[in-house]
């Protein structure tokens, strides 16, 4: 057998394990339901992979329209931006969200409708709007959205 999938078959049993006994001593030491914390603060992470020869024309959708309808609506804009130079994604973008998890409940924001309404504006009008999108959407190979969270240190103690 392969040492390297030894190694990592042992790195992963041991993550295992110690994720396990992690559990299980916070739930030793609390005395009821827990929360994150208020200091959590929570993201939605968008992978994106763009078509073959597509990627420049992409990114310069996202600057010419997308950002700037962003600014014209007053609406968030990522945490952070990369393009990446290896792996499998062309790009991942980090949002904050504002509203932590109940931001999942939501199939359309009050901010994603501003955004969309300052992005037909700013493109002169539905017909324009409906032509870039699909032009983007056309640029798209895959896309993968996860969600997790970060601490700030921060708390209301």
């Amino acid at each position: 057998m392969n040492p390297a999938r030894i190694g990592g078959k042992l790195v992963a049993a041991a993550s295992a394990i110690l994720l396990m006994s992690a559990a299980a001593s916070a739930q030793d030491d609390d005395n009821g339901p827990m929360t994150q914390g208020e200091d959590a603060k929570y993201v939605s992470v968008s992978y994106v992979d763009f078509k073959p020869g597509h990627r420049e024309r992409a990114i310069e959708i996202i600057n010419e329209y997308f950002v700037p309808a962003a600014d014209n609506a007053g609406v968030s804009h990522p945490m952070v931006g990369l393009h990446m130079q290896t792996g499998d994604w062309d790009m991942i973008v980090v949002w904050e969200m504002e509203g932590g998890m109940a931001d999942m409940e939501w199939y359309r924001s009050p901010e994603d409708i501003k955004w969309y309404e300052s992005f037909v504006e700013l493109v002169g009008g539905q017909e324009e709007a409906d032509k870039i999108m699909k032009e983007y959407q056309d640029a798209l190979a895959s896309t993968q959205v996860e969600v997790g969270h970060y601490h700030t240190g921060e708390t209301d103690e």
